[in-house]
């Protein structure tokens, strides 16, 4: 996981524009709706069952990679802030359960900040659909 995320940091230092790049909304996922409450939002999320990433990962058996779900969370929000970011840490990510395209392609991200944080834009997510938790994790993006 942290090899992807050097990963992307290092193409969006590269990149012409200085801005994150954005890979998977509109494409892989579209935001359905939105609900903001105090220190929380909740988006709902649709995947593309047809997207061809699911050609090689993996064929006849689609599962959504790890790292589509971690770039769909911070390319929702950017979207939600109206601002690019880049990671900066991601940290106690769990993937507890496979997300199958065919059972749920329609997710639940819980954006919970985290107010002891001294960076204003430090997360707690939860990814669910179904009933089911797919996963966990803390991240901290910094404006690009």
């Amino acid at each position: 996981m942290t090899n992807y995320l050097n990963k992307l940091n290092q193409l969006n230092q590269l990149n012409q524009l200085n801005t994150p790049i954005t890979m998977l909304i509109e494409s892989f996922f579209t935001i359905a709706s939105t609900t903001s409450q105090e220190d929380k939002t909740l988006v709902e999320v649709d995947i593309n069952q047809e997207h061809n990433v699911f050609e090689g990962h993996f064929p006849g058996n689609p599962v959504v990679p790890g790292v589509f779900l971690i770039q769909m969370i911070r390319e929702t929000i950017e979207v939600l802030q109206q601002k690019k970011f880049s990671i900066e840490k991601a940290a106690e990510i769990k993937f507890l359960n496979m997300v199958i395209p065919q059972q749920s392609s329609h997710l639940l991200l819980e954006i919970q900040k985290r107010v002891k944080s001294d960076n204003p834009f430090a997360f707690s997510i939860t990814v669910s659909g179904n009933e089911t938790i797919f996963l966990k994790m803390k991240i901290d993006l910094q404006p690009a």
